[in-house]
């Protein structure tokens, strides 16, 4: 499958259609703080006793979001709700790195990619072996996996995450787009990753200036 691109990343707008239960974050530096806060005091509520909570939940979303950002996200979503007495959390990001070279210092295709991902970094594991499927937004290679957070809990161990990736090459702008869907409640990786699959298919790439 080809996919259509606009001829410039500076003026191409990612979209994600996300059910109603998920948040959009905002990675905006100018605005950025606002939306935290706002978004806080929505989820949480004003109680004068919760006031330390809000606190430290804003500061927790202002580390992570200015990393995601630093690191070249320019879209995260996150999704948090408790169903019958058991939480559920899962999160969306999507960047744009340089398309890494393949043999002969080519950009890199398809087969190599996934040759490369069938062997997990260190802390991590494999639970879906890599494999092509088609998306509006070009043909990607998607991997299923766990993997730390790269922080350790209250008890010293690592959490992990259930996260499935979409490597999608975009040759005209010589970059990759990386869509990964994570959950922190591993026993219901399969059933999210399914919806995962769902929402990566969903993805678009419009004319329209997505950052200033």
């Amino acid at each position: 499958m080809t996919a259509t691109v606009p001829a410039d990343p500076r003026t191409a707008r990612f979209s994600l259609i996300l059910p109603a239960t998920w948040v959009v974050l905002d990675l905006d530096p100018r605005t950025r703080d606002r939306s935290i806060q706002r978004m806080i005091r929505t989820a949480v509520g004003t109680s004068d006793r919760l006031a330390q909570f809000r606190r430290s939940a804003v500061q927790l979303y202002r580390t992570m979001l200015s990393d995601a950002a630093d690191a070249g996200a320019f879209f995260a979503a996150t999704y948090s709700q408790t169903i019958e007495g058991r939480p559920l959390a899962a999160s969306a990001l999507a960047f744009l790195g340089r398309l890494p070279p393949g043999a002969d210092d080519e950009p890199i295709t398809i087969e190599e990619m996934i040759t490369t991902l069938s062997e997990p970094g260190p802390g991590e594991s494999v639970e879906e072996l890599p494999a092509t499927i088609d998306l509006e937004v070009g043909q990607a290679v998607r991997i299923r996996g766990r993997t730390g957070v790269g922080m350790t809990g209250s008890d010293g161990s690592e959490p992990m995450v259930d996260v499935t990736r979409f490597f999608v090459p975009v040759p005209p702008w010589d970059l990759m787009l990386v869509m990964a869907f994570s959950t922190r409640i591993l026993p219901v990786g399969e059933a999210f990753a399914e919806l995962f699959d769902q929402l990566a298919r969903t993805a678009r790439w419009e004319s329209e200036r997505w950052q200033s």
